[in-house]
């Protein structure tokens, strides 16, 4: 966990997204830099999109 505090709002915001670009959460896995309490919306893989059809 990575906690970014700061007197400007707007630069804390700023940090946070370029440290997020760095990384950005991907849909398949899971993985990657989230802020604390965002849903990622899971996305099924080929190989599960392939046995459900």
């Amino acid at each position: 966990v990575i906690t970014i505090k700061g007197i400007d709002k707007e630069k804390v915001g700023q940090v946070s997204a370029n440290i997020r670009k760095l990384k950005p959460p991907e849909p398949y896995k899971g993985k990657g830099i989230m802020y604390i309490g965002e849903k990622i919306i899971r996305k099924a893989g080929k190989a599960a999109a392939s046995a459900k059809g």
